[in-house]
């Protein structure tokens, strides 16, 4: 009996491509392949959540021909499924990708496809159609070139992702003052105790 190996070697090929494409926790459904955005306009990154215990995401625009990145937006919710993104003066490029990651613990979640950013006055002969803006959503305007001193164009928080916020229910100045009374009481007897 002879024993082939083709089947075992075709099995094998397939292990490295899904060991290197990785998990996805987003399907970022624009920016597509070939799509073309234009400077001075905003338009929309649309995802789906694929996991449940992601709250918040940041979204970052990288381009492979150079280093750096463009910080767009920090901790946004991942419930809302798109984001505008109004593009300043950008480098124009055909080599941009957008980038959900946690940058805390350096966790990608997702990669879009490639895309381009055209200048203002910018046409192609390869024109897309384009996703508008959604106007029940935030816009982030991204600005400049990558650089290592710039920071997030816009950061939401777990406020916008509808955590409560701890002062909340500290309105009025009287629960304040007895909270703040009753840790520097807490603290204080501590000392005494120790002491």
């Amino acid at each position: 009996m002879k024993l082939s190996l083709a089947p075992l070697l075709a099995l094998a090929s397939l292990v490295p491509i899904s060991i290197a494409m990785g998990p996805s926790y987003f399907h970022i459904t624009r920016p597509a392949a070939g799509d073309q955005w234009t400077q001075g306009q905003a338009h929309a990154a649309n995802w789906v959540h694929a996991v449940d215990n992601i709250d918040i995401v940041d979204v970052e625009l990288a381009r492979m021909s150079t280093s750096g990145l463009l910080l767009a937006a920090r901790e946004v919710p991942t419930r809302w499924g798109s984001l505008n993104l109004l593009l300043g003066d950008v480098p124009p490029g055909d080599d941009y990708y957008l980038v959900f990651l946690n940058v805390t613990h350096g966790v990608v979640y997702s990669v879009s496809q490639k895309f381009t950013i055209l200048p203002p006055d910018g046409t192609s002969a390869n024109s897309t159609t384009q996703v508008a803006a959604d106007p029940s959503k935030p816009t982030v305007t991204v600005t400049g070139a990558p650089g290592p001193l710039m920071s997030f164009a816009a950061t939401y928080g777990p406020q916008a992702a509808g955590a409560a916020s701890l002062w909340s229910g500290l309105a009025d100045g009287r629960t304040t003052l007895m909270l703040v009374s009753g840790v520097m009481a807490a603290f204080l007897g501590g000392v005494a105790l120790v002491l």
